[in-house]
């Protein structure tokens, strides 16, 4: 709130405040396409796919005495090996891959729409409600008469002053 300082409650700060809200509710729409679509990228589907084709090939002849692979002509066993080796491994970098997506990307992106852009609304709400009490306060001492006694005065003077 440091920005608005100097601003008091005039049109061009409501405008202002409507404007932040509008780019809040705009950016949480767009963290929650970001969330659906990192929880559809289908990165542990990839894993479990990389998995599961390392395994056909592993079924088809990849061990370097297998006798059929040695009977097509003997190259596919050290071949397979080397494509299932690698499969296994992109498999596991996807793993990994899912798991920092999963922790930094939207456990972060979760906080965010979580607690920051909630404790952003519950500040307006609290704004709106100090507006409230200080449009009272002011209704009440601009309504006094000239011969109101001092004392009240001053009281409505001590409630105009906090309220603000």
């Amino acid at each position: 709130m440091s920005a608005f300082l100097k601003l008091e409650d005039s049109p061009m700060f409501q405008k202002q405040i409507w404007s932040l809200e509008h780019m809040a509710d705009d950016l949480k729409n767009r963290c929650q396409i970001l969330y659906k679509g990192s929880k559809r990228a289908a990165l542990g589907e990839a894993y479990n796919g990389d998995n599961s084709f390392a395994d056909s090939l592993e079924a088809f002849g990849g061990t370097k005495d297998d006798p059929y692979s040695l009977s097509i002509g003997g190259f596919q066993g050290p071949i397979m090996s080397k494509f299932i080796k690698a499969f296994r491994e992109l498999a596991s970098y996807k793993e990994l891959l899912r798991s920092q997506v999963e922790h930094v990307l939207i456990d972060q992106l979760m906080h965010f729409m979580n607690v920051d852009l909630q404790d952003a609304k519950e500040s307006r709400r609290r704004f709106d409600k100090a507006i409230s009490t200080y449009d009272q306060a002011r209704e009440k001492f601009v309504s006094l008469k000239k011969n109101t006694p001092g004392d009240i005065v001053a009281e409505l003077e001590e409630d105009l002053a906090f309220s603000a």
